[in-house]
């Protein structure tokens, strides 16, 4: 007998976003189960337009139909589904705190605390809440959601393995050392302590720069980033790269000496996976699901002492056999977040909900 319809929601379908790329990997492993499943967004980039469909398109095909709901902001969408007769397999990949936010994009922040009273209207309708991290998974059993799993970013390993881009190489190969952060410009992110480190690392090795890779989502904030580099004298040490595709992605992380994060809020923090997935060594301030996410691996610090996070960054980048050793056990993590372990989590929940007959 064949199986029903189980179809993704995702609030943006952007290339390279985490969550996109999660939902286009989970819709090849339901076909491959024999499910019909498509992946419905509210915002789709001209990029996605042919992998993704528009949300207003969708009906249910029948009363109480299962759908997959990836949750991560306050959104219509997320209201139009609870308008329909839909139950709910919900993916939740944090939300973020309004208050990190509230002074800088105070539109942002009330997405994200609708997004946490969306949360919680969920839960009566939801028959099995996954989360990307343990420390979100919290979130789900605080909110009294069960039952509750943890089901990992996934790395696709075919996307890792392309060819660098050869201008970025050109351009950088023969500078450095590089520190590195990839995220969007966003308060939580703390990218003016990253801009603060450069700084006193820059006593150290005056030639060290900085590459802050990834979209502005708060102008303000990003404003403000850009004056205060320049404020500190080091306009041109520090690189804002914007959104960029895969390659330059990649390029980025080969150049780099170091991967450095001082973020305040991660939901999972892909990019650190992928550090370790590509053996570049991870210095990270404990935060939310950061510990996790590295697992034992890379360089936890727990204060923001920049003279000697200065120092300690400056070890990492010169001490081989040191290096070698955080890269051995970083790779050895990052096998948790491949395709094979993951798609396997995936399944056994999967099977779990036939269980329960839902589908």
């Amino acid at each position: 007998m064949p199986r029903p319809a189980l179809h993704q929601f995702i609030v943006g379908a952007a290339p390279g976003d985490a969550i996109t790329d999660q939902a286009l990997l989970l819709r090849r492993w339901l076909r491959q189960d024999g499910f019909r499943s498509e992946v419905f967004a509210e915002s789709i980039a001209p990029e996605m337009a042919a992998d993704v469909q528009t949300y207003l398109g969708y009906r249910p095909s029948r009363p109480g139909e299962l759908v997959i709901l990836h949750h991560s902001i306050g959104t219509a969408l997320v209201d139009d589904l609870l308008s329909m007769d839909v139950r709910f397999l919900v993916i939740y990949h944090n939300i973020t705190p309004a208050e990190f936010v509230l002074d800088t994009d105070p539109v942002l922040a009330g997405q994200l605390a609708r997004g946490q009273a969306q949360l919680h209207r969920l839960r009566e309708r939801t028959r099995l809440g996954l989360a990307d991290s343990a420390y979100n998974e919290a979130e789900l059993v605080k909110a009294d959601f069960g039952p509750t799993g943890v089901l990992p970013i996934t790395l696709d390993e075919t996307q890792y393995n392309l060819p660098s881009n050869p201008a970025l190489l050109a351009r950088y190969q023969e500078g450095g050392p590089y520190l590195l952060f990839v995220g969007r410009l966003v308060p939580n992110k703390r990218q003016e302590d990253l801009i603060r480190l450069l700084k006193l690392y820059h006593r150290i090795e005056p030639a060290a720069h900085l590459f802050l890779v990834g979209a502005p989502w708060a102008p303000e904030y990003a404003d403000g980033l850009r004056e205060l580099a320049q404020e500190m004298g080091l306009g041109s040490d520090v690189t804002f790269t914007g959104r960029v595709p895969q390659s330059a992605l990649l390029t980025y992380y080969r150049l780099a000496d170091l991967y450095v994060s001082m973020s305040e809020h991660e939901g999972f923090g892909k990019p650190l996976a992928e550090s370790m997935l590509l053996g570049l060594p991870v210095m990270a301030y404990a935060a939310a699901a950061v510990p996790g996410t590295l697992g034992g691996s890379g360089i936890l610090f727990r204060e923001k002492n920049y003279e000697a996070l200065a120092e300690l960054a400056d070890i990492l980048i010169k001490d081989g056999l040191l290096r070698q050793r955080i890269i051995a056990r970083q790779q050895k993590r990052a096998q948790a977040f491949t395709e094979a372990n993951v798609m396997q989590i995936w399944r056994a929940f999967l099977a779990e909900v036939d269980d329960l007959s839902i589908l």
